[in-house]
């Protein structure tokens, strides 16, 4: 008898410890980290474009941070510029930087054809290390009328307090306002269409689709510059998610849309 309750006692305890571990947390599948961990990638890298865009269309004349230094200066060859934040934090744009950045380039932002190159070294925006290439290609005008450029993001990384997250795009990006005001970056409007994956701080892998083009102003010194559209995120394991922008410029709200269900997130820095 004693023999034949032990082992019941131990059968039990098989069953149950199997049932724990194919149990998942309901706050598992309804996580919105990858789709935070998407979000704060596009606003750092957004971020960089404006800074790379603002240092080629600049005089050279900025008396404070950041200092602008041209190098190799030849029309016949690839150009380097030099956009130095210094190794102190800086207030730039709204937010503290260090660092450098170096843009390559064989032309102008505005020149068709041309290939701007930009590299990161030792550059932290607000405490965390930024590292990755940034490669913009102008792709000349479109049947449309309007110039259009497609963007590279290769081997980023971002710190985050949480952890890093590891990310790369692919987009294509059509200027549809603001290109006659040479001297104001701020005023300009493009629309996106693309792709990026990366792996979130928690170490698991996604995709990003943008479903309907995303529209972008740049106007915003905290880089959510996105104001509409919709971008599908799948996390490796989970349900796909679908953040709508919701007309969220400059305030970095965004809605995560969940088997139906609409969680309000802010974009993180």
């Amino acid at each position: 008898m004693k023999k034949t309750v032990l082992a019941l006692s131990i059968i039990l305890v098989f069953v149950n410890s199997c049932k724990q571990e194919d149990i998942i947390s309901p706050n598992e599948l309804i996580s919105t980290q990858a789709c935070q961990d998407h979000l704060i990638a596009e606003k750092v890298f957004n971020d960089l474009m404006l800074i790379i865009q603002e240092g080629m269309e600049d005089n050279g004349e900025s008396k404070s941070w950041p200092k602008y230094n041209l190098m190799n200066v030849d029309t016949s060859d690839i150009d380097t510029l030099e956009i130095n934040f210094g190794n102190e934090n800086c207030f730039h744009n709204g937010q503290q930087r260090r660092g450098q950045i170096y843009v390559t380039y064989s032309g102008k932002y505005r020149d068709s054809y041309s290939v701007i190159i930009s590299t990161l070294s030792n550059y932290y925006l607000e405490n965390r290390l930024i590292q990755g290439e940034k490669i913009i290609t102008n792709q000349g005008i479109n049947s449309d009328g309007h110039m259009w450029f497609t963007i590279n993001v290769n081997n980023a990384s971002i710190e985050t307090s949480n952890g890093t997250i590891d990310w790369q795009s692919d987009i294509e990006r059509i200027w549809v306002s603001g290109q006659n005001t040479y001297s104001n970056v701020l005023d300009d409007k493009y629309k996106i269409i693309g792709n990026s994956s990366g792996n979130g701080v928690n170490g698991n892998p996604f995709t990003m689709q943008i479903l309907d083009t995303l529209s972008i102003e740049m106007n915003c010194l905290n880089s959510c510059i996105v104001k509409s559209g919709t971008a599908q995120i799948s996390p490796d394991g989970y349900s796909n998610r679908i953040i709508n922008y919701n007309d969220s410029l400059c305030n970095c709200n965004v809605n995560v849309v969940i088997d139906g269900i609409t969680y309000p997130i802010v974009i993180g820095d």
